[in-house]
């Protein structure tokens, strides 16, 4: 049972990596070439910040070219559809124990930074943030723009853990959907043929053979009757 509901799974957990490195390209894009979104992050974490940058583009375009590897392997004879499977299930495991081992690099540099100078002088800084606004506040009296900015780093307080969260969601079922996908790129590669193929090869064989030739009798075609359409009806002539 599993082994027949497998292609049809491996089809689902393809589009949604599908979407997710369309996702990662798109962020990494972002990282490139509008770095002002990710300033803070640029300028904390300098090496992370590029090696983030080469991750998301080799990983995003791997996740996008993995599916097209296993929709290819529905259309191609049976033994070489099990080896793009088997291909497509190595693959991605090494890709989620890529992405596992980033994740794990990049969580102890942050570590690493928290116990730094930088660190202790960030959180000055933020303290600092107390006192910026009731001095927006006063100059927003002559100009609108202070009032602007406070408002800004309202949103940005107010958006970032709940950025943190999703996230850390999206992340953490990137690399179920990849094992998900692996386990049933495997059991695709040993399903028996589907039920489609074997009706059809089944319809095929049931097709009426052509009649044997007789000499003395030639075909073995049955005379069929004259007829013709008189007064509304089918008359046999005989």
């Amino acid at each position: 049972m599993c082994r027949r509901v497998a292609p049809v799974l491996l089809a689902h957990v393809n589009l949604l990596l599908t979407l997710y490195g369309g996702a990662a390209l798109a962020t990494a894009a972002r990282l490139k070439w509008d770095p002002s979104t990710y300033l803070a992050l640029r300028e904390l974490f300098p090496a992370e910040y590029r090696a983030a940058c080469a991750v998301l583009t080799a990983g995003g375009a791997a996740l996008l070219a993995l599916p097209h590897v296993a929709a290819a392997a529905a259309h191609i004879a049976r033994a070489r559809r099990a080896l793009l499977l088997y291909v497509y299930a190595a693959l991605m495991t090494m890709l989620v124990l890529g992405e596992v081992a980033f994740c794990a690099w990049l969580a102890l540099q942050v570590l690493a930074w928290q116990q730094s100078e930088a660190a202790r002088q960030l959180a000055e800084a933020l303290e600092l943030s107390d006192h910026l606004r009731p001095l927006l506040d006063y100059m927003a009296r002559w100009h609108p723009l202070p009032h602007r900015v406070d408002q800004l780093i309202q949103e940005a307080s107010e958006d970032a853990p709940r950025n943190a969260y999703v996230a850390l969601v999206l992340g953490v079922l990137l690399p179920v959907l990849q094992v998900l996908g692996a386990a049933a790129a495997l059991l695709a590669a040993r399903a028996p043929r589907s039920p489609r193929a074997s009706a059809s090869d089944a319809e095929l064989s049931l097709q009426p053979r052509p009649p044997s030739y007789n000499s003395a009798s030639g075909y073995g075609y049955q005379k069929m009757p004259r007829t013709a359409y008189r007064n509304g009806r089918i008359v046999v002539l005989g």
